[in-house]
Protein backbone atom coordinates (compact mmCIF):
# COMPACT_ATOMS: atom_id res chain seq x y z
CA UNK A 1 0.00 0.00 0.00
CA UNK A 2 1.57 3.35 -0.83
CA UNK A 3 2.24 5.61 1.83
CA UNK A 4 -0.28 8.25 0.38
CA UNK A 5 -2.81 5.97 0.92
CA UNK A 6 -6.43 6.88 3.09
CA UNK A 7 -5.45 5.43 5.62
CA UNK A 8 -2.10 6.52 6.47
CA UNK A 9 -3.40 9.75 5.27
CA UNK A 10 -6.06 9.78 8.59
CA UNK A 11 -3.13 8.98 10.72
CA UNK A 12 -0.90 11.79 10.01
CA UNK A 13 -4.28 14.05 10.15
CA UNK A 14 -4.82 12.16 13.51
CA UNK A 15 -1.38 12.83 14.82
CA UNK A 16 -1.67 16.42 13.98
CA UNK A 17 -3.69 17.06 16.34
CA UNK A 18 -1.85 17.62 19.47
CA UNK A 19 -5.06 17.01 22.25
CA UNK A 20 -4.50 13.10 20.21
CA UNK A 21 -0.28 13.56 21.15
CA UNK A 22 -1.11 14.65 25.00
CA UNK A 23 -3.83 11.83 25.04
CA UNK A 24 -0.59 9.48 23.90
CA UNK A 25 1.44 10.73 26.17
CA UNK A 26 -0.47 10.33 29.42
CA UNK A 27 -0.95 6.76 27.74
CA UNK A 28 2.95 6.52 28.43
CA UNK A 29 2.81 7.56 31.92
CA UNK A 30 -0.13 5.35 33.05
CA UNK A 31 2.11 2.36 31.50
CA UNK A 32 5.27 3.67 33.16
CA UNK A 33 3.15 3.59 36.54
CA UNK A 34 1.35 0.54 35.80
CA UNK A 35 5.14 -1.12 35.60
CA UNK A 36 6.68 0.76 38.91
CA UNK A 37 3.49 -0.99 41.22
CA UNK A 38 3.83 -4.04 38.76
CA UNK A 39 7.69 -4.34 40.27
CA UNK A 40 6.72 -3.24 43.54
CA UNK A 41 4.02 -6.10 44.00
CA UNK A 42 6.61 -8.70 41.85
CA UNK A 43 6.45 -12.00 43.72
CA UNK A 44 2.93 -11.17 45.79
CA UNK A 45 0.94 -13.96 46.73
CA UNK A 46 -2.06 -14.98 44.75
CA UNK A 47 -5.41 -14.53 46.15
CA UNK A 48 -8.34 -16.53 46.19
CA UNK A 49 -9.50 -15.36 42.60
CA UNK A 50 -6.16 -14.61 41.44
CA UNK A 51 -5.38 -18.59 42.10
CA UNK A 52 -8.39 -19.83 40.50
CA UNK A 53 -7.83 -18.01 37.05
CA UNK A 54 -4.57 -19.19 37.18
CA UNK A 55 -5.64 -23.05 38.38
CA UNK A 56 -7.54 -23.13 35.18
CA UNK A 57 -5.04 -21.33 33.01
CA UNK A 58 -2.88 -24.11 34.07
CA UNK A 59 -5.98 -26.89 33.79
CA UNK A 60 -5.79 -25.95 29.95
CA UNK A 61 -2.26 -25.19 30.02
CA UNK A 62 -0.15 -28.20 32.26
CA UNK A 63 -3.32 -30.73 32.35
CA UNK A 64 -3.37 -30.24 35.83
CA UNK A 65 -6.36 -31.64 37.61
CA UNK A 66 -9.06 -28.87 38.58
CA UNK A 67 -12.93 -28.58 38.48
CA UNK A 68 -13.84 -25.39 36.36
CA UNK A 69 -15.76 -22.64 37.66
CA UNK A 70 -18.99 -21.73 35.57
CA UNK A 71 -18.91 -17.91 36.74
CA UNK A 72 -15.46 -17.34 35.05
CA UNK A 73 -15.71 -16.83 31.44
CA UNK A 74 -13.02 -18.52 29.44
CA UNK A 75 -10.89 -16.12 27.82
CA UNK A 76 -8.81 -14.84 29.94
CA UNK A 77 -7.66 -18.08 31.02
CA UNK A 78 -7.08 -19.16 27.54
CA UNK A 79 -4.83 -16.66 26.82
CA UNK A 80 -2.65 -17.11 30.15
CA UNK A 81 -2.80 -20.99 29.41
CA UNK A 82 -1.21 -20.07 25.90
CA UNK A 83 1.49 -18.11 27.50
CA UNK A 84 2.06 -20.65 29.96
CA UNK A 85 2.52 -22.96 27.26
CA UNK A 86 5.37 -20.44 25.43
CA UNK A 87 7.52 -20.66 29.06
CA UNK A 88 6.62 -17.38 30.01
CA UNK A 89 6.78 -16.44 33.55
CA UNK A 90 4.18 -14.64 36.10
CA UNK A 91 5.41 -11.40 35.78
CA UNK A 92 5.63 -11.25 31.94
CA UNK A 93 2.17 -12.77 31.42
CA UNK A 94 0.43 -9.77 34.30
CA UNK A 95 2.21 -7.16 32.21
CA UNK A 96 0.88 -8.75 29.16
CA UNK A 97 -2.48 -9.44 30.43
CA UNK A 98 -3.00 -6.66 33.28
CA UNK A 99 -0.63 -3.56 32.50
CA UNK A 100 -1.62 -3.79 28.45
CA UNK A 101 -5.19 -3.35 28.85
CA UNK A 102 -5.07 -0.96 32.02
CA UNK A 103 -2.94 1.03 29.85
CA UNK A 104 -5.64 0.86 26.89
CA UNK A 105 -8.31 1.49 29.51
CA UNK A 106 -6.79 4.84 29.61
CA UNK A 107 -6.64 5.68 26.21
CA UNK A 108 -9.98 4.64 25.45
CA UNK A 109 -11.46 6.28 28.29
CA UNK A 110 -9.65 9.55 26.36
CA UNK A 111 -11.53 8.66 23.31
CA UNK A 112 -15.28 8.22 24.91
CA UNK A 113 -14.98 11.03 26.92
CA UNK A 114 -13.80 12.93 23.45
CA UNK A 115 -16.74 11.34 21.89
CA UNK A 116 -19.25 12.68 24.58
CA UNK A 117 -17.86 15.81 25.49
CA UNK A 118 -14.76 17.18 24.14
CA UNK A 119 -11.33 16.43 23.97
CA UNK A 120 -10.56 18.82 27.02
CA UNK A 121 -13.00 16.45 29.34
CA UNK A 122 -11.12 13.27 27.50
CA UNK A 123 -8.02 14.39 28.76
CA UNK A 124 -8.67 15.14 32.36
CA UNK A 125 -10.32 12.09 32.47
CA UNK A 126 -7.73 9.87 30.89
CA UNK A 127 -5.18 11.40 32.79
CA UNK A 128 -7.26 10.97 36.56
CA UNK A 129 -7.63 7.46 35.34
CA UNK A 130 -3.87 7.17 34.72
CA UNK A 131 -3.25 7.70 38.35
CA UNK A 132 -6.38 6.54 39.74
CA UNK A 133 -5.37 4.47 43.27
CA UNK A 134 -7.77 1.29 42.41
CA UNK A 135 -6.37 0.90 39.16
CA UNK A 136 -2.59 0.98 40.09
CA UNK A 137 -3.22 -1.74 42.83
CA UNK A 138 -5.47 -3.50 40.44
CA UNK A 139 -3.06 -3.28 37.76
CA UNK A 140 -0.77 -5.65 39.69
CA UNK A 141 -3.31 -8.75 40.08
CA UNK A 142 -4.05 -11.73 38.09
CA UNK A 143 -7.57 -10.41 37.39
CA UNK A 144 -9.63 -9.91 34.19
CA UNK A 145 -11.28 -6.52 34.76
CA UNK A 146 -8.89 -4.56 32.73
CA UNK A 147 -9.39 -6.91 29.65
CA UNK A 148 -13.11 -6.50 30.03
CA UNK A 149 -13.39 -2.95 30.84
CA UNK A 150 -11.57 -1.78 28.08
CA UNK A 151 -14.01 -3.91 26.26
CA UNK A 152 -16.96 -2.32 27.46
CA UNK A 153 -15.36 1.66 27.56
CA UNK A 154 -14.53 1.04 23.82
CA UNK A 155 -17.92 -0.79 23.24
CA UNK A 156 -19.77 2.38 24.97
CA UNK A 157 -17.46 4.13 22.22
CA UNK A 158 -18.83 3.00 19.28
CA UNK A 159 -22.68 2.84 20.46
CA UNK A 160 -22.28 6.70 21.29
CA UNK A 161 -21.10 7.15 18.06
CA UNK A 162 -23.97 4.87 16.53
CA UNK A 163 -26.34 6.90 18.26
CA UNK A 164 -24.84 10.47 16.85
CA UNK A 165 -25.10 8.88 13.27
CA UNK A 166 -26.93 5.95 12.60
CA UNK A 167 -24.63 3.20 10.74
CA UNK A 168 -24.89 -0.15 11.19
CA UNK A 169 -21.39 -0.63 11.43
CA UNK A 170 -20.56 1.30 14.34
CA UNK A 171 -23.52 -0.92 16.03
CA UNK A 172 -22.12 -4.18 14.97
CA UNK A 173 -18.61 -3.01 16.52
CA UNK A 174 -20.84 -1.90 19.53
CA UNK A 175 -22.00 -5.41 19.71
CA UNK A 176 -19.32 -7.67 19.43
CA UNK A 177 -17.25 -5.46 21.71
CA UNK A 178 -20.03 -5.57 24.45
CA UNK A 179 -20.04 -9.36 23.78
CA UNK A 180 -15.46 -9.58 24.31
CA UNK A 181 -15.54 -7.55 27.45
CA UNK A 182 -18.52 -10.36 28.37
CA UNK A 183 -15.65 -13.38 27.88
CA UNK A 184 -13.38 -12.02 30.75
CA UNK A 185 -16.28 -11.06 32.74
CA UNK A 186 -20.13 -11.43 33.74
CA UNK A 187 -20.58 -7.49 34.77
CA UNK A 188 -20.20 -7.02 30.84
CA UNK A 189 -24.14 -7.18 30.38
CA UNK A 190 -24.19 -3.85 32.48
CA UNK A 191 -23.23 -2.38 28.69
CA UNK A 192 -26.27 -3.94 26.78
CA UNK A 193 -28.36 -3.02 29.98
CA UNK A 194 -27.60 0.81 29.99
CA UNK A 195 -27.75 1.07 26.00
CA UNK A 196 -30.99 -0.45 26.05
CA UNK A 197 -32.08 2.18 28.54
CA UNK A 198 -30.69 5.08 26.73
CA UNK A 199 -31.85 3.75 23.66
CA UNK A 200 -35.99 3.76 25.09
CA UNK A 201 -35.41 7.27 26.53
CA UNK A 202 -34.26 8.37 23.65
CA UNK A 203 -36.57 7.11 20.88
CA UNK A 204 -39.14 5.89 23.23
CA UNK A 205 -41.07 2.79 21.85
CA UNK A 206 -39.75 3.59 18.18
CA UNK A 207 -36.44 2.25 19.09
CA UNK A 208 -37.97 -1.40 18.20
CA UNK A 209 -38.19 -0.27 14.87
CA UNK A 210 -34.46 0.93 14.49
CA UNK A 211 -32.21 -1.89 12.44
CA UNK A 212 -29.23 -0.51 13.94
CA UNK A 213 -30.54 -1.46 17.22
CA UNK A 214 -31.11 -4.80 16.45
CA UNK A 215 -27.96 -5.05 14.50
CA UNK A 216 -26.36 -4.48 17.74
CA UNK A 217 -28.30 -6.93 19.66
CA UNK A 218 -28.02 -9.51 17.28
CA UNK A 219 -24.36 -9.04 16.73
CA UNK A 220 -23.68 -9.31 20.39
CA UNK A 221 -26.16 -12.79 20.44
CA UNK A 222 -24.31 -14.14 17.54
CA UNK A 223 -20.83 -13.50 19.40
CA UNK A 224 -21.39 -14.95 22.67
CA UNK A 225 -22.94 -18.43 20.89
CA UNK A 226 -19.10 -19.86 21.36
CA UNK A 227 -19.55 -18.61 25.45
CA UNK A 228 -22.99 -20.81 25.37
CA UNK A 229 -21.90 -23.65 23.88
CA UNK A 230 -18.79 -24.20 26.02
CA UNK A 231 -21.06 -23.32 29.19
CA UNK A 232 -23.70 -26.45 28.11
CA UNK A 233 -20.87 -28.86 26.72
CA UNK A 234 -18.79 -27.84 30.34
CA UNK A 235 -21.22 -27.76 32.83
CA UNK A 236 -24.49 -28.83 31.13
CA UNK A 237 -26.21 -25.89 30.61
CA UNK A 238 -25.71 -22.34 28.13
CA UNK A 239 -26.35 -20.32 30.90
CA UNK A 240 -24.83 -22.23 34.15
CA UNK A 241 -23.15 -19.11 35.22
CA UNK A 242 -26.16 -17.12 35.83
CA UNK A 243 -27.06 -19.67 38.89
CA UNK A 244 -24.49 -18.33 41.34
CA UNK A 245 -25.39 -14.35 40.57
CA UNK A 246 -27.64 -12.08 42.12
CA UNK A 247 -30.66 -12.29 44.52
CA UNK A 248 -30.94 -15.76 42.90
CA UNK A 249 -27.43 -16.94 43.63
CA UNK A 250 -28.39 -18.26 47.06
CA UNK A 251 -30.58 -18.98 49.64
CA UNK A 252 -29.08 -16.63 52.34
CA UNK A 253 -30.41 -13.21 52.99
CA UNK A 254 -27.72 -10.72 51.83
CA UNK A 255 -28.06 -6.88 52.81
CA UNK A 256 -28.30 -4.12 49.67
CA UNK A 257 -25.12 -3.69 48.29
CA UNK A 258 -25.24 0.42 49.34
CA UNK A 259 -21.18 -0.22 49.60
CA UNK A 260 -21.48 0.52 45.65
CA UNK A 261 -21.87 4.34 46.38
CA UNK A 262 -18.91 4.40 48.61
CA UNK A 263 -17.05 4.06 45.66
CA UNK A 264 -18.44 7.29 43.91
CA UNK A 265 -16.12 8.63 46.88
CA UNK A 266 -13.14 6.14 47.13
CA UNK A 267 -12.16 6.62 43.43
CA UNK A 268 -11.77 9.93 43.03
CA UNK A 269 -10.55 10.83 46.55
CA UNK A 270 -11.70 14.27 48.44
CA UNK A 271 -10.81 17.05 45.89
CA UNK A 272 -12.21 15.21 42.95
CA UNK A 273 -15.05 14.14 44.48
CA UNK A 274 -16.34 17.50 44.93
CA UNK A 275 -15.89 18.13 41.37
CA UNK A 276 -17.70 15.26 40.74
CA UNK A 277 -20.67 16.33 42.48
CA UNK A 278 -20.72 19.85 41.35
CA UNK A 279 -20.55 18.23 37.77
CA UNK A 280 -23.83 16.09 38.69
CA UNK A 281 -25.31 19.03 40.27
CA UNK A 282 -24.69 21.06 37.08
CA UNK A 283 -25.67 18.76 34.83
CA UNK A 284 -29.27 18.57 36.51
CA UNK A 285 -29.53 22.23 36.52
CA UNK A 286 -28.79 22.48 32.46
CA UNK A 287 -31.22 19.28 32.14
CA UNK A 288 -33.81 20.74 34.39
CA UNK A 289 -33.83 24.21 32.59
CA UNK A 290 -34.21 22.34 29.28
CA UNK A 291 -36.76 19.63 30.30
CA UNK A 292 -39.76 20.85 28.46
CA UNK A 293 -37.64 20.89 25.15
CA UNK A 294 -35.60 17.59 25.57
CA UNK A 295 -39.05 15.89 26.02
CA UNK A 296 -40.38 16.88 22.72
CA UNK A 297 -37.63 16.94 20.57
CA UNK A 298 -35.54 13.29 20.31
CA UNK A 299 -32.23 15.14 19.08
CA UNK A 300 -32.04 16.85 22.20
CA UNK A 301 -32.29 13.98 24.05
CA UNK A 302 -29.37 12.55 22.63
CA UNK A 303 -27.43 14.41 25.27
CA UNK A 304 -23.77 12.98 26.39
CA UNK A 305 -25.24 13.98 30.54
CA UNK A 306 -28.15 12.11 30.10
CA UNK A 307 -26.04 9.03 28.69
CA UNK A 308 -23.31 8.97 31.53
CA UNK A 309 -26.40 9.44 34.18
CA UNK A 310 -27.62 6.57 32.81
CA UNK A 311 -24.90 4.28 32.50
CA UNK A 312 -23.78 5.46 36.63
CA UNK A 313 -27.41 4.76 37.45
CA UNK A 314 -27.38 1.33 35.90
CA UNK A 315 -24.21 0.04 37.11
CA UNK A 316 -25.49 1.59 40.93
CA UNK A 317 -28.74 0.09 40.72
CA UNK A 318 -27.51 -3.27 39.48
CA UNK A 319 -25.04 -4.04 42.48
CA UNK A 320 -27.01 -2.51 45.00
CA UNK A 321 -30.33 -4.26 44.26
CA UNK A 322 -29.47 -7.42 42.14
CA UNK A 323 -25.85 -8.38 43.19
CA UNK A 324 -26.32 -7.04 46.60
CA UNK A 325 -23.49 -7.85 49.45
CA UNK A 326 -20.55 -7.26 49.91
CA UNK A 327 -19.01 -5.02 46.99
CA UNK A 328 -15.51 -4.69 45.70
CA UNK A 329 -14.45 -2.20 43.78
CA UNK A 330 -12.82 -3.47 40.56
CA UNK A 331 -16.29 -5.31 40.53
CA UNK A 332 -17.65 -1.28 39.29
CA UNK A 333 -15.07 0.04 37.25
CA UNK A 334 -17.08 1.02 34.96
CA UNK A 335 -18.08 3.66 36.83
CA UNK A 336 -14.83 5.83 37.18
CA UNK A 337 -14.63 7.42 33.66
CA UNK A 338 -17.97 8.65 34.35
CA UNK A 339 -16.93 10.03 37.42
CA UNK A 340 -14.06 12.03 35.73
CA UNK A 341 -16.27 13.21 32.79
CA UNK A 342 -18.66 14.79 35.66
CA UNK A 343 -15.35 15.90 37.26
CA UNK A 344 -14.04 17.53 34.55
CA UNK A 345 -17.26 19.25 33.69
CA UNK A 346 -17.12 20.64 37.44
CA UNK A 347 -13.84 22.34 36.77
CA UNK A 348 -14.81 23.74 34.07
CA UNK A 349 -18.20 25.41 35.31
CA UNK A 350 -15.99 26.68 38.23
CA UNK A 351 -14.06 27.97 35.13
CA UNK A 352 -16.62 29.82 33.88
CA UNK A 353 -18.14 30.63 36.83
CA UNK A 354 -14.96 32.66 38.17
CA UNK A 355 -14.40 34.16 34.98
CA UNK A 356 -11.11 32.53 34.71
CA UNK A 357 -10.81 32.75 30.63
CA UNK A 358 -7.06 32.83 30.14
CA UNK A 359 -5.48 29.57 29.11
CA UNK A 360 -2.06 29.80 31.14
CA UNK A 361 -4.00 30.62 34.36
CA UNK A 362 -6.08 27.09 33.86
CA UNK A 363 -3.11 25.18 32.80
CA UNK A 364 -1.93 26.39 36.32
CA UNK A 365 -4.92 25.51 37.95
CA UNK A 366 -5.38 22.25 36.58
CA UNK A 367 -1.68 21.64 37.16
CA UNK A 368 -2.13 22.34 41.27
CA UNK A 369 -5.18 20.27 41.16
CA UNK A 370 -3.84 17.62 39.47
CA UNK A 371 -0.84 17.58 41.76
CA UNK A 372 -2.95 17.41 44.82
CA UNK A 373 -4.66 14.76 43.17
CA UNK A 374 -1.40 12.28 42.68
CA UNK A 375 -0.59 13.17 46.28
CA UNK A 376 -3.28 11.43 47.95
CA UNK A 377 -3.67 8.79 45.06
CA UNK A 378 -0.23 7.70 44.43
CA UNK A 379 0.84 7.19 48.30
CA UNK A 380 -2.10 5.24 49.04
CA UNK A 381 -2.09 2.62 46.26
CA UNK A 382 2.06 2.49 47.41
CA UNK A 383 0.73 1.82 50.81
CA UNK A 384 -2.22 -0.63 49.62
CA UNK A 385 -0.03 -3.11 47.45
CA UNK A 386 2.61 -2.98 50.28
CA UNK A 387 0.28 -3.75 52.99
CA UNK A 388 -1.04 -6.83 51.76
CA UNK A 389 2.80 -8.27 50.32
CA UNK A 390 2.73 -10.64 53.12
CA UNK A 391 -1.02 -11.70 53.03
CA UNK A 392 -0.87 -15.55 51.97
CA UNK A 393 2.07 -16.08 52.13
CA UNK A 394 2.62 -19.43 54.21
CA UNK A 395 0.29 -20.80 51.56
CA UNK A 396 2.21 -19.88 48.80
CA UNK A 397 5.47 -21.50 50.83
CA UNK A 398 3.27 -24.36 51.88
CA UNK A 399 2.00 -25.40 47.82
CA UNK A 400 6.04 -24.64 46.27
CA UNK A 401 6.68 -27.32 49.13
CA UNK A 402 3.97 -29.61 48.03
CA UNK A 403 5.20 -29.36 44.55
CA UNK A 404 8.90 -29.94 45.21
CA UNK A 405 7.89 -33.13 47.73
CA UNK A 406 5.50 -34.63 45.51
CA UNK A 407 4.90 -36.76 42.03
CA UNK A 408 2.21 -35.33 39.67
CA UNK A 409 0.55 -37.93 40.48
CA UNK A 410 -0.18 -37.46 44.11
CA UNK A 411 -3.36 -35.41 45.95
CA UNK A 412 -3.65 -33.57 48.55
CA UNK A 413 -6.16 -32.11 50.88
CA UNK A 414 -6.26 -28.10 51.58
CA UNK A 415 -9.11 -25.68 52.18
CA UNK A 416 -7.10 -23.64 49.82
CA UNK A 417 -8.01 -24.83 46.89
CA UNK A 418 -7.63 -22.49 43.93
CA UNK A 419 -4.26 -21.32 45.95
CA UNK A 420 -2.61 -24.86 46.67
CA UNK A 421 -3.91 -25.87 42.95
CA UNK A 422 -2.40 -22.66 41.17
CA UNK A 423 1.49 -23.11 43.52
CA UNK A 424 1.58 -27.20 43.79
CA UNK A 425 0.35 -27.89 40.68
CA UNK A 426 -1.17 -31.17 42.09
CA UNK A 427 -4.93 -32.44 41.98
CA UNK A 428 -6.45 -30.92 45.32
CA UNK A 429 -9.62 -32.17 47.03
CA UNK A 430 -11.45 -29.33 49.09
CA UNK A 431 -13.10 -29.78 52.38
CA UNK A 432 -16.46 -29.98 51.91
CA UNK A 433 -19.18 -28.31 51.52
CA UNK A 434 -17.96 -26.87 48.18
CA UNK A 435 -18.71 -26.75 44.69
CA UNK A 436 -15.31 -28.12 43.48
CA UNK A 437 -13.73 -31.72 43.97
CA UNK A 438 -14.59 -32.60 47.91
CA UNK A 439 -14.25 -35.40 50.08
CA UNK A 440 -17.97 -36.38 51.07
CA UNK A 441 -17.51 -36.75 54.84
CA UNK A 442 -19.59 -35.08 57.59
CA UNK A 443 -17.80 -36.76 60.37
CA UNK A 444 -13.90 -38.18 61.55
CA UNK A 445 -15.43 -41.46 60.62
CA UNK A 446 -16.22 -40.32 57.04
CA UNK A 447 -12.93 -38.62 56.33
CA UNK A 448 -11.08 -41.61 57.54
CA UNK A 449 -12.99 -43.77 54.96
CA UNK A 450 -12.26 -41.32 52.14
CA UNK A 451 -8.98 -40.66 53.09
CA UNK A 452 -8.65 -44.58 52.68
CA UNK A 453 -10.40 -43.91 49.11
CA UNK A 454 -8.46 -41.30 47.66
CA UNK A 455 -5.44 -41.84 49.22
CA UNK A 456 -4.31 -38.39 48.84
CA UNK A 457 -0.83 -37.66 50.05
CA UNK A 458 -0.98 -34.79 52.19
CA UNK A 459 -3.51 -32.91 54.15
CA UNK A 460 -3.41 -29.39 55.03
CA UNK A 461 -5.14 -26.89 57.35
CA UNK A 462 -4.66 -23.56 58.20
CA UNK A 463 -6.24 -20.64 59.87
CA UNK A 464 -6.27 -18.99 56.31
CA UNK A 465 -9.61 -20.42 55.33
CA UNK A 466 -12.71 -22.23 57.13
CA UNK A 467 -12.35 -25.65 58.14
CA UNK A 468 -14.75 -28.27 59.77
CA UNK A 469 -14.59 -27.70 63.45
CA UNK A 470 -13.84 -31.24 64.43
CA UNK A 471 -10.54 -30.75 61.99
CA UNK A 472 -9.75 -27.36 62.89
CA UNK A 473 -11.04 -24.44 65.26
CA UNK A 474 -9.76 -20.59 65.45
CA UNK A 475 -10.63 -19.44 69.19
CA UNK A 476 -10.07 -16.10 70.43
CA UNK A 477 -8.90 -15.70 74.55
CA UNK A 478 -7.98 -12.62 76.77
CA UNK A 479 -5.81 -10.32 76.63
CA UNK A 480 -5.54 -10.82 72.40
CA UNK A 481 -4.55 -14.79 72.94
CA UNK A 482 -5.82 -16.66 70.08
CA UNK A 483 -5.53 -20.76 70.27
CA UNK A 484 -5.43 -23.45 67.34
CA UNK A 485 -7.13 -26.32 67.95
CA UNK A 486 -6.84 -29.34 65.83
CA UNK A 487 -9.04 -32.17 67.29
CA UNK A 488 -8.03 -34.48 64.33
CA UNK A 489 -4.68 -34.50 64.95
CA UNK A 490 -4.66 -34.49 68.89
CA UNK A 491 -2.66 -30.63 68.49
CA UNK A 492 -3.13 -27.31 69.83
CA UNK A 493 -1.43 -24.24 69.84
CA UNK A 494 -1.80 -20.23 71.51
CA UNK A 495 0.18 -17.54 70.41
CA UNK A 496 -0.46 -13.26 71.38
CA UNK A 497 -1.03 -10.67 69.21
CA UNK A 498 2.53 -10.34 67.78
CA UNK A 499 2.35 -13.99 66.24
CA UNK A 500 4.95 -15.25 69.01
CA UNK A 501 3.86 -18.86 70.00
CA UNK A 502 3.31 -18.96 74.20
CA UNK A 503 2.07 -22.73 74.62
CA UNK A 504 2.03 -25.13 71.71
CA UNK A 505 1.04 -29.19 72.06
CA UNK A 506 1.99 -30.21 68.24
CA UNK A 507 1.85 -34.02 68.13
CA UNK A 508 5.03 -34.84 65.13
CA UNK A 509 2.73 -38.12 64.39
CA UNK A 510 -0.70 -39.21 65.15
CA UNK A 511 -2.13 -42.42 64.73
CA UNK A 512 -5.84 -43.06 63.36
CA UNK A 513 -6.80 -47.03 62.66
CA UNK A 514 -4.63 -47.97 59.44
CA UNK A 515 -4.21 -44.37 58.92
CA UNK A 516 -0.86 -42.50 60.13
CA UNK A 517 -0.15 -38.50 60.07
CA UNK A 518 3.18 -36.65 60.31
CA UNK A 519 3.56 -33.03 60.53
CA UNK A 520 6.48 -32.58 57.86
CA UNK A 521 5.59 -28.92 57.42
CA UNK A 522 6.52 -26.00 58.65
CA UNK A 523 9.52 -27.64 60.74
CA UNK A 524 10.18 -25.62 64.12
CA UNK A 525 8.14 -22.88 63.27
CA UNK A 526 5.04 -21.52 63.51
CA UNK A 527 3.37 -19.58 60.31
CA UNK A 528 -0.64 -20.90 60.28
CA UNK A 529 -0.54 -23.40 57.77
CA UNK A 530 0.13 -27.04 59.16
CA UNK A 531 0.74 -30.12 56.65
CA UNK A 532 0.78 -34.05 57.58
CA UNK A 533 2.38 -36.71 55.34
CA UNK A 534 -0.12 -39.65 55.19
CA UNK A 535 0.72 -43.26 55.12
CA UNK A 536 -1.60 -46.20 54.89
CA UNK A 537 -1.04 -49.57 56.23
Amino acid sequence: MPDDSENTKKVKLWLRDHSNILALLITAFAFILHIYFLRMASGQVLWWDEAEYMSTAKHWALDLPYTLNPQRPPLFQLAAAFFIRLGLDEFIIKLLLIVVPATALVFFTYLLGKELFDKKTGLFAALASAGMWSYSFWGARFQPDFLSVSFQVFSLFFFWKMFKNPSSKFAVLGGICAALGFYFKISALLVPLAIFIFAIWKDHLEAFKKKEYWYAALAFIIALIPFMIWQYSSFGHPLEFAKSYGIEGGTAERDFGWKTLDFFTLFPKEVFFILFVIGVIGSFIYLGLRFDLILKDKDKRLDPKIFSLIVLASVAAFYIFYIQGEIEDRWVFLITPFIFFFAAQGIFSLFSLFKIHKKEAKIVLLLLLFGIYFYSQVPFATDLIKSKLPSYVPVKEAGLWVKENSSPSDSIVSASYTQMTAYSERQVHIFAPCPYVCLPYKNEEEFDQALLEKKPKYVMVSLFEGHPPWIFQQQMQKNGIQAIIMPYFNSSIAFNQQRQVIAADIKQATQRGPIEFELVFPKNQFNGVFIYEVRYS
